[in-house]
């Protein structure tokens, strides 16, 4: 497993681990979900969402759960530990920046 160093974060994923830190969603939910959150801002297409699903799955950020009441071929994911994790490093190093700039542009 990378450390939470080498894990570098596109927006598609962090919005997808910021959104299942809520509850679990499928896909299609977590696109409405991200576009919800962004105001419009971010659009997860299908060509990005699934792909990048596979890769959160892959290194152990999300899971997929079974559903005795999903709908048939609806996968629905949910945040692990590490990938709690992993958002909270996220969510601090982004608070680090934000300081970063506001000491910056104060100066000026």
């Amino acid at each position: 497993m990378k450390n939470k160093s080498s894990i570098n974060l596109n927006e598609p994923s962090f919005y997808i681990l910021l959104a299942l830190s809520k509850e679990p969603m499928s896909g299609y939910e977590l696109t409405r979900n991200i576009l919800n959150i962004t105001k419009g801002r971010l659009e997860v297409r299908t060509g990005i969402m699934y792909p990048t699903l596979k890769k959160l799955v892959d290194l152990k950020l999300i899971e997929q759960i079974d559903e005795r009441s999903q709908e048939r071929n609806k996968k629905t994911y949910q945040l692990t530990e590490e990938g709690k994790k992993i958002l909270q490093h996220e969510v601090d190093m982004l608070k680090e920046k934000l300081e970063e700039v506001k000491l910056i542009m104060n100066e000026t």
